[in-house]
């Protein structure tokens, strides 16, 4: 499976102390030099092996956990992970849909990590729904929907409300349900301060099964958080990013630095958000005649900043832009007809642009 980013050099570290403003035509642009990503910074590991856990596809739940006894399945690791431990997840294919499991909490100083073995490549195929995590972070655990389980979620992967808690560098892809991720909230302020960064989401299911990749769901005052340097892309007819519905949208949510490219649209605005920023992101190779599409051209709510539509002549359709000029409501918005010149668009690292006008969007701008 093609990685975005490759931690295992800093996870080997861990592991040694134990728009529109403007224009919507084309532009006149050269090829740019790559540029090279910094990963961000790996989190702390604890160094006493009491806080240290391991599981493993060839481990045993009536194990310790340690690494020489690892615990055989995620469902029973994340029950037992507790503030201030780390559970190392080793390579291989766990089978399982993850549900109706009681998190415990992390702190601002003793946060739950969930991280990858160094140098492994560990696959969910089946499903995971968190309930309220406080204080997670999980970093290169990849999630597969399962095509042959007995009972199909509607979301392959379902995190619900929650503070703090971030998911990083992972790869979701083959739901057979209504989206890959959906990130929703929980009574009044969750999700709060949450981060999706640095994932690559791909693999719908053909139409009409009205699937999305990502999906922002319905919060309400005091939510927050952050959607940063993801690749996001399909082949079949249906939209990558879905931003709110009728049962309600998200609050104070950034989209920012993201490449979104091909299926039918990139970014289905729905419902009614509030104080939702889409921002810096490469929008584009969709079918629509427009990128990103609000009902009825209502954009209250949202801001559109510094966006770039590419492989197409406009990134909102004229009566949204006269809208969003009107309320003040973005500004800095470009739309490329060119070719973006990606390395290959059909896998998770392939979307480097060679454009210089690209470059200063997207998930991989400097």
């Amino acid at each position: 499976m093609t990685r975005r980013f490759v931690r295992t050099a800093a996870a080997v570290a861990l592991l040694v102390p134990t728009l529109v403003a403007c224009s919507d035509g084309q532009d006149v642009v050269h090829a740019g030099a790559p540029r090279t990503v910094t990963p961000p910074p790996p989190p702390p590991v604890p160094t006493k092996p009491s806080l240290v856990r391991y599981v493993s596809p060839t481990g045993d739940n009536h194990a310790t956990g340690s690494i020489d006894r690892p615990w055989r399945t995620l469902t029973h690791a994340l029950r037992r992970i507790y503030a201030g431990q780390v559970l190392f997840v080793r390579g291989g294919t766990y089978h399982e849909q993850i549900d109706h499991v009681r998190l415990h909490d992390g702190t601002s100083t003793a946060p739950i990590t969930v991280l990858s073995y160094p140098g492994e490549n560990p696959v969910l195929d089946g499903s995971v729904s968190l309930r309220r995590p406080e204080y997670w972070l999980i970093d290169n655990l990849d999630v597969a929907g399962d095509q042959h389980a007995r009972s199909q979620p509607s979301f392959m992967v379902k995190v619900i409300g929650g503070q703090h808690w971030t998911w990083e560098n992972s790869e979701f892809s083959g739901t057979t349900g209504r989206a890959n991720v959906l990130i929703t909230g929980f009574g009044v302020g969750e999700p709060f301060g949450f981060r999706f960064v640095g994932n690559c989401l791909h693999g719908l299911p053909s139409p009409p099964a009205g699937s999305t990749n990502l999906f922002l769901g319905s919060m309400v005052s005091g939510a927050s958080g952050t959607v940063a340097r993801n690749v996001v892309f399909n082949s079949e007819d249906q939209p990558n990013v879905r931003i709110g519905s009728g049962a309600g949208a998200p609050v104070r949510v950034q989209v920012r630095l993201n490449t979104i490219y091909g299926g039918a649209l990139g970014i289905d605005v729905r419902g009614r958000p509030h104080h939702v920023k889409i921002s810096k992101n490469i929008v584009g190779g969709g079918s629509a005649p427009a990128m990103i599409r609000f009902p009825r051209g209502r954009t209250r709510g949202v801001r559109l900043i510094s966006n770039i539509a590419v492989n197409t002549e406009q990134l909102l359709r004229p009566e949204v832009r006269k809208m969003v000029q009107k309320q003040q409501r973005g500004y800095g918005n470009l739309a490329v007809s060119q070719d973006p010149g990606f390395v290959d668009t059909s896998r998770c690292d392939g979307f480097r642009p060679g454009l210089d006008a690209v470059l200063p969007y997207g998930a991989l701008a400097p």
